[in-house]
C-alpha cells in the first residue's frame, strides 16, 4: 500500500504537468496563449475584434467599422445582418456578439 491511502481507499493522483513543463517550453492556457496573457489566438496570438456591420457586398463580404475606420472582411463563415455585432479574426467574420 502506498503512503497516504488506507485500506480500501484509492491513493491520490498526481496532477498532469502543464504542457512545457521541464522542457523549457511556455505555458499556455487552453487556446495556446501564455497562461499570464489570457485567451487568444493559438496560431498568432492576436485577439478577435468587435465590429459593426454596415454593409453587405458581393462574394461573403461586409463593410464593417471597427472603431477606428472601416474595412472589408469575410462573412463565410457566419450569417450577418447588416447592424449585427460581430467578432472578427484576421479579416474572418468567426462569431456573432449576442445582446
Amino acid at each position: 500500500m502506498s503512503a497516504g491511502a488506507s485500506a480500501g481507499q484509492t491513493p491520490p493522483r498526481a496532477e498532469p504537468s502543464p504542457p512545457g513543463a521541464g522542457l523549457g517550453l511556455p505555458v499556455v492556457d487552453a487556446v495556446g496563449a501564455p497562461a499570464e496573457a489570457g485567451p487568444a489566438c493559438i496560431t498568432c496570438g492576436d485577439e478577435a475584434v468587435e465590429v459593426t456591420v454596415l454593409a453587405l457586398e458581393d462574394g461573403d463580404l461586409a463593410l464593417v467599422d471597427t472603431g477606428a475606420g472601416r474595412e472589408r472582411v469575410s462573412v463565410m463563415l457566419v450569417e450577418v445582418h447588416v447592424g449585427d455585432r460581430i467578432l472578427v479574426h484576421a479579416g474572418e467574420a468567426i462569431g456573432k456578439v449576442q445582446g
